[in-house]
């Protein structure tokens, strides 16, 4: 089994895909997730008024995150044929009102002894051969359903951090290559992008985009601004060094009053005060992705948005009228209009 997939990598690894060309639009994008596992939310009723409200927001790429869940052994399980319509309904929905669509599937971690997808590691060869073949299995799976529903984008992966250093990351890319014909990316948390030694077998790099702005308890904008700036900064020489461009895979602030210092970190109470710091970080973050004179930078896809009709005020959810408000801003040049609790 295993040498006949090298047969089929190598043979890929000849249809590598060029940089993505400069001067395109900026990708004002939002990942749509999930409360379980995306049938029946992606592809259910609530979907089309989703996207519309988005589109009055300036959103002009969706994200979907696809999931395989592991167990501790390495093995990654997944549904092929309840995941397919999740991807390919709302891929025709976005399609009638101008967006692209990029899939980016994540591995479900709960209920594993894994903290986070990013703690995923082994101790013997066995179970790092599991993973392997199953997360292969899985991703070539999903890619081939991106291809199916025209996404384009897609991740090889998000944010495994500890798996970067293994050469089946390269057969994984091959094998993508060999069923999908968009452009791929991974999505690499902020603290593992320098570590990504592959980034010229991808079309761009992908970065979770949570890096600390400022350590102060009451930042200005201006430090905001400057704190974002240099990070951003910081990924666009990353992006120069390896010749591809630069994708925000993800962009969000928790409502918390450690929103600026800790990023990625939703555990802490949700604070008036912290949901003012975390739309102002957003806005700011914003501002610097869209005035960065830079054709390297791709755009961003924000975290994150639910297809449900209640308002949803939990973790990075931004369907909430202050948080639209600073979206329309950037995006459609006006407050937010319409419906302002979301659909």
């Amino acid at each position: 089994m295993r040498i006949a997939r090298r047969l089929l990598f190598a043979l890929a690894a000849l249809c590598v895909m060029a940089p993505a060309a400069a001067g395109e639009d900026r990708l004002h994008g939002m990942t749509v997730s999930c409360f379980r596992w995306g049938p029946g939310e992606w592809d259910g009723p609530n979907m089309p008024g989703t996207l519309d409200r988005l589109a009055e927001l300036g959103v002009n790429t969706v994200a979907l995150h696809p999931y395989g869940r592991i167990g501790g052994d390495g093995s990654v399980r997944h549904s092929p044929t309840v995941q397919d319509p999740s991807v390919a309904v709302p891929a025709e929905q976005m399609a009638e009102r101008d967006m692209t669509l990029m899939v980016k599937p994540h591995i479900a971690y709960w209920g594993s002894p894994f903290s986070w997808r990013g703690e995923i590691v082994f101790d013997n060869e066995a179970d790092w051969q599991r993973f392997f073949d199953d997360y292969t299995d899985f991703i070539v799976h999903q890619a081939r359903l991106a291809e199916r529903a025209g996404a384009a984008w897609f991740a090889v992966g998000t944010e495994l951090d500890k798996t970067l250093h293994r050469e089946e990351w390269l057969e994984i890319i091959d094998a993508v290559r060999a069923v999908y014909g968009g452009r791929l990316t991974y999505a690499a948390n902020w603290d593992a992008v320098e570590r990504v030694p592959w980034w010229d077998r991808l079309d761009a790099v992908g970065v979770q985009f949570y890096f600390p702005i400022s350590e102060s308890a009451s930042p200005t904008d201006a430090e905001l601004r400057a704190g974002f700036d240099a990070r951003l900064d910081a990924m666009l020489a990353l992006a120069e060094r390896v010749d591809r461009p630069l994708m925000l895979t993800e962009l969000g602030y928790p409502p918390h009053p450690t929103a600026a210092a800790r990023p990625w970190d939703d555990s802490g109470p949700d604070t008036q005060p912290g949901f003012l710091l975390a739309r102002r970080c957003l806005a700011v973050g914003l501002a610097a992705i869209d005035e960065a004179d830079d054709d390297r930078l791709l755009g961003v896809y924000l975290w994150k948005w639910f297809p449900t009709p209640r308002v949803v005020r939990s973790e990075f959810a931004l369907q909430y009228p202050e948080a639209e408000a600073v979206i329309a801003g950037a995006w459609a040049g006006a407050d937010a209009p319409g419906d302002p609790a979301g659909r």
